[in-house]
């Protein structure tokens, strides 16, 4: 039996967002703005060390093993033996008032780390899915020396194609033309990214960056400023990484598009980073947010209404060695006949 879309309902799931960001690139700075702001006070941090991230005049007490209160409300811990341990001793602390509730987690990983087996596993498993929702992943860049990084580190370029937002840092201390030339080969590894920049002077708040925690959440590749009728554009890098847009002008049918995409993923899965959409459905008005990391979906959700400008769906690919002509061909089959 297929399932249909879940209605729009709130989803009271914890959404776990990842910071991540190549080494240099200012991501311990950026945490510690983030922690300091009172609508983050609901906040577990997650972080390898505390002594990475230079905590120690913001911590107020132990809540428990390797958890300890932040003055500005935020829980923070270490991660012992793996991430899907620490996070579902979090949510079982919680859950039982052993320690303050909290509302989003921020997992703030090395400056080599691969995002994707994190949300991979928020996605997939069972002791993490009953509590928490997969949220955004946020990239900082440095504005010195990032274009440099790009070029010579393929987990630098992992880490923006990823990406929901990128934060470019240290822009004071660049000129405007380089802060320029870097966006351009930002929007070229992942075009639809969200890019934000930021200095010691000016942190871009975090309603922007954590979107997803928005009421009124919609896929961050719906941007107002694109060009709607050409829909995301698409973007290659030398390095592999391959993103591209396919647009659907017609409703879809349910089944067959579930069919499709399993089938997709069971031969391809491993050469799709992520793949994200917006999808007309024959017999219902509303929108259907795609989203899938490797070979693992999320559910499926209905967006109230279709966003203003936006006259049809698409999928947003992030992948390698997968091309959109291939993608076009075999999503032919989903499409009802006219």
């Amino acid at each position: 039996m297929t399932v249909l879309p879940a209605a729009a309902t709130v989803d009271e799931r914890v959404p776990v967002h990842v910071l991540t960001g190549f080494l240099g690139s200012g991501k311990t700075t950026f945490l510690k703005h983030l922690l300091g702001e009172p609508g983050l006070a609901d906040t577990a941090v997650v972080i390898n060390e505390f002594g990475e991230v230079g905590l120690d005049h913001l911590l107020v007490r132990e809540v428990s093993e390797d958890v300890v209160l932040l003055s500005s409300g935020c829980l923070c811990c270490a991660v012992r033996d793996d991430l899907v341990s620490t996070l579902a001793e979090l949510a079982s602390l919680a859950g039982t008032g052993r320690m303050p509730a909290f509302n989003r987690v921020v997992v703030e990983t090395t400056g080599l780390a691969d995002p994707a087996p994190i949300m991979h596993a928020v996605m997939s498993d069972l002791r993490l899915c009953r509590a928490y929702q997969a949220g955004s992943i946020v990239t900082t860049i440095d504005g010195v020396s990032g274009a440099r990084s790009i070029g010579d580190f393929s987990e630098a370029v992992q880490q923006v194609a990823l990406a929901d937002c990128v934060v470019v840092t240290k822009s004071d201390l660049v000129e405007p033309w380089s802060l320029d030339a870097l966006d351009l080969e930002i929007a070229r590894i992942n075009p639809s990214v969200r890019r934000l920049t930021s200095s010691m002077e000016r942190f871009p708040p975090s309603d922007a960056i954590f979107a997803h925690d928005d009421d009124d959440w919609q896929p961050h590749f719906l941007s107002q400023d694109q060009d709607q009728d050409q829909g995301p554009a698409s973007g290659r890098h030398s390095d592999g990484i391959d993103t591209f847009s396919v647009t659907l002008d017609r409703p879809v049918q349910w089944p067959a598009f579930v069919e499709w995409l399993e089938l997709l993923l069971a031969s391809r899965g491993q050469s799709i980073l992520r793949v994200k959409g917006l999808l007309p459905v024959i017999g219902d008005a509303r929108p259907v947010v795609i989203h899938g990391v490797q070979n693992v979906v999320y559910p499926p959700q209905y967006l109230p209404r279709w966003p203003e400008d936006t006259p049809r769906g698409w999928l947003v690919f992030i992948a390698r060695d997968l091309t959109r002509s291939a993608v076009e061909a075999s999503l032919k089959s989903v499409f009802t006949e006219t």
